[in-house]
């Protein structure tokens, strides 16, 4: 009786497996997403491959173009900047081009793509002559031999890390690399005792491309595609603190192509936490408000900050990743 039962119980086991593989097979095609260049062009740790390929100033010995791997800046901390710097005795106007470029990667399947970047620009003690920045991002196409249509941005003292994206295509089997252009020029004449240097930094710079294909989604994600998914479009702000609480919205970005769970704590620094972890899924493309619960050591600290840092660990199927990001912080008590 026991065999008998047990054979019976086996049965419908081997019945449901088939139907569900079945129903996988006949599934619809979901979407998969592929970064490029593979590290996402985070800068951690390391330029990456990133390289200077023109660095150069129309004012003559008094201004020097440079650029290269800055470990202490970013989001988080890792980006490539393009500096200027300017010698006493300049009175004049000037205006910098420093060109930064990305090793070569070869796309694996073509699709439309999102081009994406976190920027900053920091006038230093030149802000008396009112730098500005201009900066246009191109993907070189070397197998065709063109370009695409850049993203341009101008912008004058700017801080804070802040993200842009822009859409392009890829064909599968060429090969790419992403180009920076970052021209500074001042637009005050300056005093010839004024002296000092600016940098445009620019981190998470990255082409996120969906393609079709069965079987895809966030099961064939990598770790390293996930985290340049999130840190592209996770956190939301800025962040509102009212009373012991902040509270702050987090996205699971509909490439991601399944629900997120996602973690999220506000940090003090990347060692000391500020307040309380929250857990909870979010659906593909969804976006959920985290409350987060000030803890007592730092609630003056927190009621003081104009932004806060926030760590948010998101497990998408197989893929986990971990991206720290800093955000405005609204005072709703003030």
């Amino acid at each position: 009786m026991r065999t008998t039962r047990g054979r019976l119980g086996f049965a419908p086991a081997v019945c449901c497996v088939a139907v569900a593989a079945v129903c996988l097979v006949a599934g619809p095609a979901q979407a998969a997403s592929s970064v490029y260049p593979a590290t996402g062009g985070t800068f951690t740790g390391g330029p990456q491959g990133w390289e200077v390929t023109e660095a150069s100033c129309n004012a003559g010995p008094l201004c020097t173009a440079s650029g290269g791997y800055d470990g202490t800046a970013g989001n988080p901390p890792g980006s490539f900047a393009a500096n200027t710097t300017i010698a006493l005795n300049l009175g004049t106007l000037f205006k910098s081009t420093v060109v930064l470029r990305s090793p070569d990667f070869t796309v694996t399947s073509a699709g439309d793509g999102t081009l994406h970047l976190d920027r900053q620009f920091a006038a230093g003690s030149l802000i008396d002559l009112a730098p500005q920045l201009t900066y246009s991002v191109v993907l070189l196409d070397r197998t065709a031999g063109s370009k695409s249509e850049p993203l341009t941005e101008t912008l004058a003292n700017n801080p804070a890390f802040i993200g842009k994206d822009h859409a392009v295509t890829l064909k599968q089997g060429h090969r790419y690399a992403i180009s920076i252009t970052a021209e500074t020029s001042s637009t005050v004449v300056g005093s010839s005792l004024l002296s000092g240097a600016t940098s445009a930094r620019f981190d998470n710079v990255a082409v996120t491309v969906e393609s079709s294909g069965n079987g895809g989604g966030a099961g064939s994600l990598t770790n390293s595609q996930l985290t340049s998914l999130i840190q592209a479009g996770g956190l939301i702000g800025p962040a509102i603190h009212k009373g012991n609480k902040v509270t702050v919205k987090a996205k699971c970005p509909a490439k991601v192509g399944r629900a997120c769970r996602i973690s999220l704590q506000g940090m003090l620094s990347k060692r000391k936490a500020a307040t309380t972890k929250r857990n909870a899924k979010v659906a593909q493309g969804k976006t959920r408000k985290f409350v987060l619960k000030v803890k007592p050591k730092a609630r003056k600290r927190v009621a003081k900050a104009k932004r806060l840092l926030f760590k948010e660990t998101v497990k998408a199927g197989k893929a986990r990743a971990t991206v720290y990001r800093r955000l405005k912080l609204v005072h709703k008590d003030r």
